[in-house]
């Protein structure tokens, strides 16, 4: 609560302060940082699992040949229409909290102190009503396949990854339940474990 001032005049507040003490950060500014994961680099703690949406460029694409120049326009999109959108995806109305796989996951990583805590649900949540807002869907059939690429994809991201730093002393099994319930990234994921042990 410290008020600060320029330093050649101690009488005039900075005019980018709240208070004259507090940066306000607009809502259209997000903050995009990258952490290295190497064998020369610490893990990536839980916190930064728990707190943040992560993407993983865990393979080299393959080479791209541009062959001819296509000029895509460019689009706008306001902050106000981003938050509108994001918005709507949750008509979707999916429900992490009572989806039986989630369940069965949590159960499953309960010996190893992993849980799903509000602020990860609500993440879950969120990811899978976008997921499946954007997505083709023409059936329910359609859109329970969405629903269960999404969960798959979150949970690998944010809840199954947190496995790299457990002791897992029967990951053969762990695995073929992951398979039961047709979790395929989570699936790849675990078998990279056991080829580190």
């Amino acid at each position: 609560d410290i008020q600060l001032y320029p330093h050649d005049d101690e009488r005039t507040q900075y005019l980018g302060l709240r208070d004259g003490h507090t940066i306000d950060i607009p809502t259209n500014v997000w903050f995009i940082g990258t952490a290295n994961r190497d064998e020369s680099t610490f893990e990536i703690s839980d916190k930064v699992y728990d707190r943040a949406q992560t993407m993983n460029f865990d393979k080299r694409a393959s080479k791209v040949y541009v062959t001819e120049q296509i000029n895509y326009p460019k689009k706008f999109v306001s902050y106000a229409m981003l938050r509108k959108l994001f918005n709507e995806t949750k008509s979707i109305g999916f429900d992490a909290e009572n989806y039986e796989v989630i369940k069965k996951v949590e159960t499953l990583l309960k010996p190893y102190n992993i849980s799903f805590g509000n602020r990860v649900l609500k993440q879950i949540e969120e990811f899978v009503n976008a997921y499946v807002a954007c997505s083709e869907i023409e059936s329910n059939a359609d859109h329970n396949r969405y629903v269960h690429e999404a969960v798959d994809c979150i949970i690998f991201s944010k809840v199954v990854r947190k496995l790299e730093l457990k002791q897992i002393m029967d990951i053969d099994l762990l695995i073929e339940e992951f398979e039961n319930l047709g979790l395929t990234k989570c699936v790849e994921f675990l078998h990279t474990l056991v080829e580190t042990i």
